[in-house]
């Protein structure tokens, strides 16, 4: 299939799929046709894809699904290790979530403080742009 239909059936943009390629997760053939050449893709490419994206929702990098998908390929991990070494992503994932939660109260903080300044200053601006009592009408009761 050319590189439009697998990117329509797959989801992924054309520089998707050639970046893909060009990292070495799928592969294409050269097709002559007249004096253009073509990127021809097996279907395989579009079950490449489909792995690939499924390793990068559980939050693998894309220089990491390539090695990865080839020892799950040549059968190199049991069970067990499968098992470990989602749970050690498992473990890179709620650690990545406890700096984002740092993060956010961080950040919560600083609009809390801001806002307090803001309030602060809104309140001295307001106590001093008061128009001054004139004395002038009081002398004379």
């Amino acid at each position: 299939m050319l590189i439009s239909e697998l990117a329509k059936l797959s989801g992924l943009s054309k520089d998707g799929i050639r970046h893909y390629e060009e990292v070495g997760l799928i592969r294409s053939t050269a097709r002559q046709a007249g004096s253009r050449t073509y990127r021809e893709y097996g279907a395989d490419a579009l079950d490449v894809i489909i792995k690939v994206r499924n390793a990068q929702r559980l939050g693998f990098a894309l220089k990491d699904i390539g090695p990865l998908m080839q020892a799950y390929e040549a059968n190199t991990f049991s069970l067990e290790e499968t098992i470990g070494i989602l749970e050690e992503r498992l473990q890179e994932v709620r650690g990545k979530i406890d700096e984002l939660r740092q993060s956010e109260a961080y950040i919560v903080e600083k609009i809390a403080l801001y806002q307090k300044t803001r309030d602060m200053e809104a309140l001295v601006s307001v106590r001093t742009a008061r128009p001054k009592r004139s004395l002038k009408g009081r002398r004379g009761r």
